[in-house]
């Protein structure tokens, strides 16, 4: 009984994936400390994930990836912490520092500050942008083993959670930590509050008829509540440490079979939804003058 009331941090609680890792640790019987960049979040937190102001499983402290301040104290106590929080843009910065620095940064912040207080089992959340984004040869699938080529002319996105991850895998190597880095493709799944992943904006654009012509651009997916369960497991069984763990489900989808989804189970609600299609030259083409097409972009083609 005793290990299942340990005290982890979850970092980023206001987010999306964060929210159901802390229900799926409230659920298993642990208690959970989760950061926010100010406490005036903490009651929209609390409503969002249903649980009473007063309900002490849930405490809150104030620390950002961007800053020293409030780590320690975030730290202070736990027994292993779930690092979940990571900067992820609607739109891709014209200086990729803007994103890589504040990951890179924060990654080593948040380990330094728990391998100070000697904690030693960390689970942090990385994504499939560090593993597939370089070429493998025709049909070859991507597993754990692969890494994405940091070099490579890659959205700043893509280089930041590389890069993060290499740093944090040489952090654990010199500092003798216990971690797991938990890999997932696009998230989607149930809303708990009202600020939105990147990931499930594409769910809202659609609802509201944007963009107006699908590209055939396919994305792999995954449900937040077994990217949820897949971090705590990892942080219970021993045997996870030292390793990566892709999360995915089934085959990628494209957006007219997203759209198409959505209109067919929506019914009347799913109105606005687009159903026209681009070709392939026309995305290419607008990706030269419209940034949110550059990622589109890529994604043509097989898979």
């Amino acid at each position: 009984m005793a290990e299942r009331q340990r005290l982890v941090l979850v970092t980023g609680g206001s987010g999306f994936l964060a929210g159901h890792v802390i229900l799926r640790l409230l659920s298993g019987g642990y208690r959970v400390r989760t950061t926010v960049r100010s406490l005036g979040r903490e009651a929209g937190v609390r409503a969002a994930l249903g649980l009473a102001s007063d309900d002490a499983a849930l405490e809150f402290v104030v620390a950002d990836l961007t800053s020293d301040d409030g780590w320690a104290a975030a730290v202070d106590g736990c027994d292993a912490v779930l690092h979940v929080a990571s900067p992820f843009p609607a739109r891709q910065p014209e200086n990729e520092d803007d994103v890589i620095v504040p990951a890179r940064e924060g990654t080593l912040r948040v380990l330094r500050a728990a391998s100070a207080a000697g904690i030693r089992r960390i689970v942090m959340t990385s994504s499939f942008a560090a593993v597939g984004y370089s070429p493998k040869p025709t049909g070859e699938p991507y597993d754990e083993g692969d890494w994405t080529d940091a070099a490579a002319p890659n959205s700043p996105y893509v280089k930041s959670k590389t890069l993060a991850e290499r740093d944090a895998w040489e952090f654990a190597a010199v500092n003798d930590v216990e971690l797991t880095v938990v890999n997932p493709v696009g998230i989607f799944g149930p809303v708990l509050g009202t600020d939105l992943a990147t990931s499930v904006q594409i769910v809202k654009g659609l609802l509201n008829g944007r963009p107006p012509l699908l590209p055939h651009a396919s994305f792999a997916v995954v449900d937040v509540r077994d990217v949820a369960d897949l971090h705590v497991m990892a942080l219970e069984d021993r045997r996870a440490i030292g390793e990566r763990f892709l999360a995915a489900a089934g085959q990628p989808v494209s957006f007219p079979e997203t759209a198409a989804t959505l209109r067919s189970r929506l019914g009347p609600a799913g109105r606005r939804v687009p159903r026209l299609t681009a070709p392939d030259w026309l995305v290419r083409v607008g990706a030269r003058f419209v940034p949110a097409w550059r990622e589109l972009a890529g994604l043509l083609g097989e898979p």
